[in-house]
């Protein structure tokens, strides 16, 4: 759901709800227990003419998982209604449009193709988990900060941070009220700065995971003596099984986030 299209909060809370599971039975519920209120106070606000304060606002915020951009926006929505005088209305709605305008022109500002700059690249390689949350969102039913958050095991509030990052610079885009794969692809060259770090992340990651044992995932240390002559077949065969690898990933649909890592090397 895209905020910017609303003038009224309470609209924007109501259609949320609506969209919700079971259409939204139980929600108005948890958002009262998100911000301390109870049941009946939350509907005379989101049924009502009762108004929230600056405080409640925000732990709706929380609730709806929203992003700094759409944070500013609906407190700016919820002082639009809070206020007592026309002249303050006006004022407060055309700053409502100034920042809808601005949302609309950095969207069209996208274009369909993006290289990422050196400082950009130095935050996404940073964590593995600015790549983590980008490739988890293009798995349906992870579209929400918190659910991307209770699968990853960090705080939510780092989650919102990397999606305000990746959408910023292209990595992530709004399509439909949908947040998807942006127009940016992430590549590492062998020369470059940052693949010591981009790889260090994921093994760590790995390593981590490793003491799961888990069945579905699979290890493999394989130290091995061998021909000089077989050890290069195989060094050429290895980007070649990952080019395989990546033309089966490129039209098959997102259901699910793998990590591949593959370390050859003499010692």
């Amino acid at each position: 759901m895209d905020i910017f299209a609303y003038d009224d909060y309470k609209n924007y809370v109501n259609d949320w709800v609506k969209e919700q599971p079971k259409g939204g039975y139980g929600e108005y519920r948890r958002l009262g227990d998100a911000v301390g209120l109870s049941s009946t106070m939350i509907s005379q606000i989101f049924k009502g003419e009762k108004h929230l304060n600056l405080e409640m606002a925000n732990e709706v915020c929380e609730f709806l998982s929203l992003a700094t951009p759409e944070i500013d926006y609906f407190f700016l929505l919820v002082e639009y209604k809070r206020a007592g005088t026309y002249k303050l209305q006006e004022r407060l709605f055309q700053r409502i449009l100034a920042q809808r305008r601005h949302y609309q022109n950095l969207k069209n500002r996208m274009s369909s193709s993006a290289a990422l700059s050196e400082e950009v690249k130095s935050v996404f390689y940073s964590s593995w988990l600015y790549a983590g949350v980008r490739n988890l969102i293009a798995v349906p039913g992870f579209s929400d900060a918190g659910v991307i958050a209770n699968q990853l095991g960090v705080p939510k509030n780092l989650v919102h941070k990397i999606i305000e990052f990746l959408i910023d610079n292209q990595l992530l885009k709004l399509e439909r009220d949908h947040l998807v794969i942006g127009p940016a692809r992430t590549h590492v060259p062998f020369e470059s700065p940052h693949v010591n770090k981009h790889h260090l992340n994921w093994r760590m990651m790995s390593i981590q995971k490793m003491q799961l044992k888990r069945q579905e995932d699979f290890y493999s240390t394989f130290p091995m003596s061998l021909s000089h002559e077989t050890a290069q077949i195989i060094r050429e065969e290895l980007p070649a099984f990952i080019q395989k690898i990546d033309k089966m990933i490129t039209p098959s649909p997102s259901e699910t986030v793998r990590c591949l890592n593959i370390d050859w090397f003499e010692y």
